[in-house]
């Protein structure tokens, strides 16, 4: 992992909790199909719960992903101009950084909406900032990761443990 101290031990966390996220989602649809089918009585809201837990899932296990340098890369262009291949793997940390930055930026304005406005969902009345606020803490996260990587200059190849 590129990250070191504060990051790496919150990132850690975060990746913990998604996998907690994810298997509650698992284990909330298995049972609502086990009760659906065996005795007819499916689990109500459902369906918003597992919408909650997915979107945790996802945005929590973000910074790990931005930290851990574990984007999808295709290498089209290593093979062709390796030496350009370390200044091509800094421009697209910048471009990650403008652009969950830009992302952070726009979810700002919709997050304070949901808290002045109120609302909940349709089935279990769950406040709608449970659902907006993963979102943007994990594009927040990831923003302080991707510049915590582009910062210290720790930009890996491919080959040395980002996915291809």
């Amino acid at each position: 992992m590129r990250l070191k101290g504060p990051m790496r031990f919150m990132t850690r966390w975060l990746d913990r909790a998604a996998v907690l996220a994810l298997l509650a989602m698992m284990m909330l649809t298995t049972s609502d199909v086990i009760l659906r089918k065996l005795v007819n009585k499916p689990i109500t809201g459902v369906t918003e719960l597992v919408e909650l837990a997915l979107g945790a899932a996802f945005f929590l296990a973000m910074p790990g992903v931005f930290g851990r340098g574990a984007n999808i890369a295709v290498d089209m262009i290593d093979q062709w101009a390796p030496r350009a291949t370390g200044a091509l793997k800094r421009l697209a940390a910048l471009l990650m950084v403008i652009t969950l930055a830009t992302l952070a930026w726009k979810m700002w304005q919709p997050l304070l909406d949901v808290i002045s406005f109120g609302d909940t969902s349709a089935d279990l009345q769950i406040p709608k900032i449970w659902f907006m606020a993963p979102a943007w803490a994990g594009v927040f996260l990831s923003l302080l990761a991707a510049i915590t990587v582009l910062l210290s200059g720790e930009i890996e190849s491919a080959g040395e443990g980002a996915a291809t």
